[in-house]
């Protein structure tokens, strides 16, 4: 059983390292659409687009983490 545990937190781990690596990406990215918006005096919150993205989701427990995500995401382009 302790075998089976930590064979299971190595694959989470490597998991979480790639999850890391595209979270700080598109930190960056967020931020530069933070820029263009107020640049063009556009709204930080798009519902439709929310919306777009929540709809692909299949998953309750995937879906709640992109929606803090997306509020993440809205609070740093403010």
């Amino acid at each position: 059983m302790r075998k089976d545990l930590q064979m299971y937190r190595k694959k989470i781990d490597k998991i979480d390292k790639k999850l890391r690596k595209y979270l700080g990406k598109r930190e960056i990215l967020i931020k530069k659409i933070g820029e263009i918006k107020k640049k063009n005096k556009i709204k930080v919150s798009d519902k439709t687009r929310e919306k777009e993205i929540l709809g692909e989701i299949k998953s309750p427990y995937v879906k709640k983490i992109f929606k803090s995500i997306i509020e993440i995401s809205k609070a740093s382009q403010r």
